[in-house]
């Protein structure tokens, strides 16, 4: 092959090397944006949520009343009663916080593959996938697949016993 075969060649892989890496990080801004715009729907969400609370829970109660409540030492041996009516209204917004709080867990999920990275399992902090320990807190990292391979072997190493048992 000559010289010039060869460096097409070597600029043609780069070129799609580039091209892949681009897309990757393309990627991964996208899921940041996905997962910042989930954050700030989860904060109205919150806002909203409170604000409905406070509304349904304290209608009719005066600042007075609520101040003369703080004030009595006896105040958390008496049965308040609290009635929310609009429940559904609450528990919706609930809801729709953790179905935002999964978008932002598989958005982070995707990420951490596109980065090569995982969560060191003792402290959550992002790690590299090659490193033996983390550099945090120091625990040793078992890649996925030696611990499936453990789990797999210790119950199948469980079943024989339970077998064993059984014949005897």
């Amino acid at each position: 092959m000559s010289f010039w075969e060869e460096l097409g060649q070597k600029l043609t892989q780069s070129g799609q090397e580039a091209m892949q890496k681009t897309r990757e990080i393309a990627g991964v801004v996208t899921m940041n944006a996905d997962i910042s715009d989930s954050k700030r729907k989860i904060r109205d969400l919150y806002a909203e949520l409170g604000e409905l609370v406070v509304n349904e829970a304290f209608e009719g109660i005066g600042a007075d009343q609520i101040k003369d409540a703080l004030n009595d030492e006896h105040a958390d041996e008496k049965n308040v009663e609290i009635t929310l009516r609009n429940w559904k209204a609450i528990y919706s917004k609930v809801m729709f916080i953790r179905s935002e709080q999964e978008v932002i867990a598989i958005n982070e999920a995707k990420i951490s593959d596109l980065k090569s990275e995982t969560k060191c399992p003792a402290c959550g902090r992002r790690i590299a996938k090659d490193i033996s320990f983390c550099p945090n807190c120091g625990t040793k990292i078992v890649p996925q697949q030696e611990a499936a391979a453990a789990n797999e072997a210790a119950s199948a190493a469980e079943n024989a016993g339970a077998e064993t048992e059984d014949k005897q």
